[in-house]
């Protein structure tokens, strides 16, 4: 029990120092280590959301002199990606309540790692290319819908911030910008619906004082590598969540 606990603690600091490096990927260890804990598939989300919500303020709090109002640059502030947003997590949040999206999610990880191998030639380049605004409509869209079925917001948004080859202090202020305003809808959208229980925030409470550790120790890390290193490192934990997603998948077949 006592080696188990310390796996734990150290897969809990590990997930935290993920969030804080690169902004995303928190969920990819910290759902193995609650399911083993024992808490139900049904019940991850409420317990996952209230600390991604903290640990993006904590982000925004960090980037905020890099965060620009304009929505040009910051697409998360586009009228049309708000919009298109909010309705992508009501559909989504319908559809997890109301449907078994497993091979949604099958589907999502495989087309990140083919995303992933068209995306590997910008990792050498900064300069930003604006979105236009069919853009940030279909970012939106499919953003919303992956945050309300799997809280897959990070990953999506990542992917569009390589695409548009931000540099790291843009990619940071933009990612946390979009992560904040799709966290509002969300909490609102769970609220709404009844999803959230105190034994679940407890928990979140409990696992933060951990979490938080990790996260600054990531945060401090950032800091210090280069732009082009740091968008590798961003490949890298895209297609390992992924290929974790496929893998659980096909186990869950046998």
């Amino acid at each position: 029990m006592f080696e188990l606990s310390i796996i734990i603690i150290f897969l809990m600091l590990l997930s935290g120092f993920i969030k804080g490096f690169v902004g995303f990927g928190f969920s990819m260890i910290l759902i193995v280590v609650l399911l083993d804990m024992g808490v139900k598939q049904t019940e991850l989300m409420p317990i996952l959301v209230p600390l991604f919500v903290i640990l993006d303020i904590l982000l925004y709090l960090e980037n905020r002199k890099h965060i620009q109002l304009d929505y040009k640059t910051n697409f998360a502030l586009h009228p049309t990606t708000l919009m298109t947003t909010f309705v992508g997590v009501l559909l989504g949040t319908y559809l997890l309540l109301s449907f078994d999206v497993e091979i949604l999610k099958l589907f999502f990880a495989i087309s990140v790692l083919i995303i992933l191998t068209l995306l590997i030639y910008k990792v050498d380049k900064h300069q930003i290319k604006i979105p236009d605004e069919r853009q940030n409509l279909a970012f939106g869209s499919f953003a919303g819908l992956m945050t309300g079925l799997f809280t897959l917001n990070g990953i999506v948004a990542t992917i569009y911030l390589l695409y548009h080859q931000y540099p790291k202090e843009k990619y940071m202020a933009t990612l946390v910008t979009f992560l904040l305003l799709s966290d509002i809808i969300l909490v609102s959208v769970y609220l709404f619906a009844n999803l959230f229980t105190l034994s679940g925030l407890i928990l979140s409470m409990q696992i933060l004082v951990v979490v938080l550790v990790g996260f600054y120790a990531g945060v401090m890390m950032r800091k210090y590598v280069s732009a082009r290193l740091f968008k590798i490192v961003i490949i890298t934990i895209l297609g390992a969540n992924s290929a974790k997603i496929i893998i659980e998948f096909l186990l869950g077949l046998y």
